[in-house]
């Protein structure tokens, strides 16, 4: 965070106001020497004194540690207070490291200031309660403030510097500085900004077609729901607790309004998410039944198919059958006509005369040369 720090307006130089005073005094002085039956000079407003110090370190953003008459003293800022950062039973708050910055970047270590006081001077923890102005004299209390990190708190019965706190807290408000901030989301206006966003962005999610892309849209939506639950959670517990550093100071109106915008977004983002939702659900009864449909189309479909595939097989097959008959019946008359051919050709052969066997050797004894007859079947020897 840069160092912007403002000149608190309207606010007397106190050290030209001491440097008036102490003239105004030497006058008065040489006026009563002069005669002495003048009147007395009228009474100048009192010049707090304060005590020069050098700064070594700071602590958090309303509180810092000063080198005083050469003893390490912790200052705590009067009239302002800047949220918690040390507190080990919470947790750091909105802007609280922002506001440590910031006092660091105006008040560095080494840099001169001066301190004044109300009516008491430490508190139960043993800080010193001052103003602290730096050396350019401003009132780094109500500097605090003007750049909402700080808001204007009394502890009686110093009440010195609220008036300047208050101012500042003013301008703060007026600037939408720090806590009045929209653009930081921590902040109750950031919060409730972010919630109006992201209703707004819920009701702009996109839906698709299908029962997936609803419950997609569905889960985005749900996630927006979380953070504005979250702001109207945060707001009901600030204004249980009251322990906010903004709540604090708001007013009532102000308080009602963060409120109904953060309840009025709620409302919005959670009708959005059930209207996805019973899109989703709708969609996904819409495709399961679509899906059932298609199956018991698909289902018929096989049965049909089934059924033709095994009319036509029992046609195939049937038609085998038959063409086998044919062929058996067309082999067994085959067979038939052969058989009864065979038959007629048995009845109709005359076999030939009786012929007695021609004897192998007629001339017994003989083995020379033979000459046959004609025919083959006698034969003489040669």
């Amino acid at each position: 965070m840069g160092t912007i720090l403002h000149r608190t307006t309207g606010g007397v130089h106190r050290s030209a106001l001491r440097r008036r005073a102490a003239a105004v005094g030497a006058a008065a002085v040489v006026v009563l020497a002069a005669t002495s039956c003048s009147e007395p000079a009228a009474a100048e407003p009192e010049v707090q004194p304060r005590d020069g110090a050098t700064v070594v370190r700071v602590i958090d953003g309303d509180t810092l540690v000063v080198d005083l008459a050469g003893e390490d003293v912790t200052v705590r800022l009067l009239n302002v207070d800047t949220p918690e950062t040390k507190d080990p039973n919470e947790p750091v708050q909105c802007l609280g490291p922002e506001a440590t910055v910031f006092l660091e970047e105006a008040l560095p270590p080494g840099s001169s200031v001066e301190l004044e006081y109300d009516v008491e001077r430490e508190d139960r923890y043993g800080r010193t309660l001052a103003g602290v102005y730096d050396d350019e004299d401003r009132l780094m209390n109500a500097e605090v403030a003007r750049h909402g990190f700080g808001i204007p708190v009394t502890y009686e019965p110093n009440a010195k510097f609220r008036p300047p706190v208050d101012e500042a807290y003013e301008e703060a408000r007026d600037q939408q500085a720090g806590l009045f901030s929209t653009a930081i989301e921590c902040t109750l206006p950031g919060m409730v900004t972010t919630a109006e966003q992201a209703a707004a962005a819920a009701a702009a999610e996109g839906t698709g077609s299908a029962a997936d892309e609803a419950a997609a849209a569905a889960a985005v939506v749900y996630a927006l729901v979380k953070t504005v639950d979250e702001t109207v959670d945060a707001l009901e517990k600030a204004a249980k607790t009251g322990n906010n550093a903004m709540w604090k100071t708001l007013s009532e109106a102000e308080k009602t309004s963060l409120k109904d915008r953060a309840d009025a977004a709620r409302t919005r983002i959670n009708t959005r998410h059930e209207q996805l939702t019973t899109l989703r659900d709708q969609r996904r009864s819409a495709e399961d039944e679509a899906a059932r449909v298609a199956a018991e189309a698909e289902a018929e479909a096989q049965r049909v198919a089934a059924e033709a595939a095994a009319a036509e097989a029992n046609r195939v097959a049937a038609e085998q059958a038959e063409a086998n008959r044919q062929a058996a019946a067309a082999e067994a008359a085959r067979a038939a006509a052969a058989q009864a051919e065979a038959d007629r050709q048995a009845q109709q052969y005359i076999p030939p005369a009786y012929e007695p066997p021609v004897q192998s050797n007629p001339y017994p004894g003989y083995n020379g040369p033979r000459c046959y007859a004609p025919g083959g079947k006698s034969w003489r020897p040669c």
